[in-house]
């Protein structure tokens, strides 16, 4: 498999590449473009989170830990005194930093379900629907969000699939079909549970009650046309 190092080049080249390509072509701007190539090359370490002593996960935890610790510090503002207020936040984080990051490595593995395409899926649509219902952007710009996350993702996927062909001796290793698969088959309760978590995510997207009413406009014309013949 591919090392963090490889994974990051990777994913920034590709991502800045694509980024710049939208600006060139005037669909996206400066601002824009920046914001895409950060969340292309987030996707593209993001398969590694369940990898032991993961750099991306220890990154996640820490930002999360920070975010959580903070919200719930400026909830409690007028409950508690400044002393307490500190000591809540430092609690906070450090069970998230810590103990949540010591539930997840030991509830996951490697190569597990965030080494498959409903991972990559689940992570775009989670990007799209934040940046549309949470910072209201613009609906394309939320889609192009999500679809930066799951280019960078699947390139990671991809990278780890060339790295399991031995080209020296002509041979497949071990690890071969490991990485990019569609979900993790063997876990059939995580796999289920992935499968709704992006159903119920698309649900949430911008304009998907504009592409289901537009598939329930077709249906009703092909079966008129059925039963007019």
């Amino acid at each position: 498999m591919a090392n963090f190092n490889t994974h990051l080049t990777v994913a920034t080249s590709i991502s800045g590449t694509l980024a710049l390509g939208l600006f060139f072509n005037e669909l996206a701007t400066v601002k824009a473009v920046f914001f895409y190539w950060l969340l292309g090359t987030l996707g593209g370490i993001l398969p590694d989170i369940d990898a032991p002593r993961s750099i991306p996960a220890k990154g996640l935890f820490i930002v999360s830990g920070i975010v959580l610790a903070s919200l719930l510090v400026v909830s409690q503002l007028n409950q508690f005194s400044w002393a307490e207020l500190m000591l809540l936040w430092i609690i906070t984080f450090m069970v998230c930093r810590y103990g949540l990051l010591r539930l997840f490595i030991r509830l996951t593995h490697h190569r597990g379900q965030f080494h498959s395409i409903f991972a990559a899926l689940l992570f775009g649509l989670s990007i799209t629907v934040f940046a549309y219902q949470g910072l209201a952007v613009h609906a394309r710009v939320a889609w192009l969000a999500g679809g930066f996350v799951i280019m960078g993702y699947l390139v990671h996927l991809l990278l780890d699939e060339i790295y399991s062909v031995d080209m020296t001796k002509q041979r497949l290793k071990k690890s071969f079909g490991s990485a990019f698969k569609l979900a993790n088959t063997r876990h059939k309760s995580s796999t289920l549970l992935l499968m709704l978590a992006n159903i119920v995510l698309l649900l949430w997207t911008p304009g998907f009650d504009k592409i289901i009413h537009q598939v329930y406009l077709s249906l009703v014309q092909i079966i008129k046309s059925g039963l007019g013949h």
